[in-house]
């Protein structure tokens, strides 16, 4: 579907090269540009082969690979060269980084005026401070649980995944306008607002209870909460609709709850009753007793068990590619389907500088 638009991705970090990986799986010639001694990440571990990690070689697939020194005079006239002729520039540096160089929006768009020119950064244009997820996802309060009493890392990258994801939206929508009405466009992406943005119901739900003089309760509650099993594995339950809770309460056979789902007064005391009644059976018992029930009472799985279960094979999430000089590699395919859409084959993601004669 992206077939014919060319990326130049000049980002060193998760943000753009996920952001990369998805132009790239629709068909983007996406030229991954990297200065001599390669990103940091394609010496994370594990290792594939030396300087090929498993992260590089998930997101940098689909990508020819070269490298470019911009702290020389040849080097930005090289990289100045490549954007002549792009449709998209993606970029990850701290604000003000790349016009030392003369590579910042405004030189870039005298030489190509139809470039889409994509910023990723921590904190936005107007902040030079460093950060990674842990930071952003920090001050944005993703962390707090409790009403700020605990707190919670998730596993996930949720920031820096989701720049990434808004990016790809941007640079889709910036490019349906260059069709429409020419010109390129500038876009800045921040982990911050993307994390803040993360938080939609929260904010809503927080700036209701002000206005109403209410107390929030936490996304947490007795009938939408993780309950503990018998045997250490847990169980979520997420029955929201009154039908649901009907269900459960079934289940438990906890009869005197079931007109009690929205007793907030009586949280904790609720939320005790229904653990102690999961407690009393494994994680396994309980699912062979809810069967096909049509319910919201599911299994906490852990990373194997969701990568084998049957909807992850359904669903044709994993992609597995034999490769001559790499092996097997395995591959976490694109979030949604489009009809009349096969998914292609991915390609490896290079070698440092593997196609620097080619391009």
């Amino acid at each position: 579907m992206l077939k014919g638009i060319k990326v130049i991705d000049f980002s060193k970090w998760l943000p753009g090269q996920y952001c990369g990986m998805m132009l790239g799986d629709f068909g983007a010639e996406v030229i991954k540009v990297e200065n001599p001694k390669g990103d940091e990440p394609r010496r994370f571990r594990p290792q594939k082969a030396e300087n090929m990690s498993y992260w590089h070689m998930m997101l940098n697939r689909n990508k020819r690979d070269v490298t470019i020194d911009i702290k020389t005079a040849e080097g930005v006239t090289k990289l100045k060269k490549l954007l002549q002729h792009a449709d998209v520039f993606l970029e990850g540096f701290r604000p003000g980084y790349l016009k030392l160089y003369g590579l910042d929006y405004d030189s870039v768009k005298a030489i190509n005026p139809n470039l889409v020119y994509v910023s990723i950064t921590g904190f936005g244009q107007k902040s030079h401070k460093p950060a990674h997820d842990m930071n952003v996802v920090g001050m944005a309060a993703l962390t707090c649980t409790d009403g700020g009493q605990s707190v919670a890392v998730p596993e996930i990258q949720m920031s820096a995944l989701g720049a990434g994801t808004n990016a790809f939206a941007a640079i889709c929508m910036a490019l349906l306008n260059r069709e429409r009405n020419g010109g390129g466009k500038y876009i800045d992406v921040s982990l911050y607002a993307t994390a803040m943005n993360l938080e939609v119901t929260q904010i809503a739900a927080h700036y209701g209870c002000k206005e109403k003089h209410e107390q929030p309760f936490s996304r947490f509650t007795h009938y939408y909460n993780v309950y503990r099993c018998k045997d250490g594995r847990y169980l979520t339950v997420g029955t929201l609709e009154p039908k649901f809770w009907q269900e459960l309460c079934n289940l438990l056979e906890l009869p005197e709850l079931l007109s009690r789902q929205f007793d907030f007064e009586h949280e904790k005391e609720l939320i005790e009753i229904i653990g102690k009644k999961f407690a009393t059976k494994t994680q396994q018992e309980w699912l062979a007793e809810i069967g096909d029930r049509d319910f919201c009472v599911t299994p906490v799985c852990n990373l194997q068990e969701a990568l084998a279960s049957r909807l992850t094979q359904e669903q044709n999430i994993l992609q597995t590619v034999e490769d001559k000089e790499y092996g097997t590699l395995h591959y976490v395919g694109y979030p949604f389907k489009i009809s009349d859409y096969e998914k292609k084959t991915p390609r490896r993601a290079e070698k440092l500088g593997e196609s620097n004669d080619k391009i």
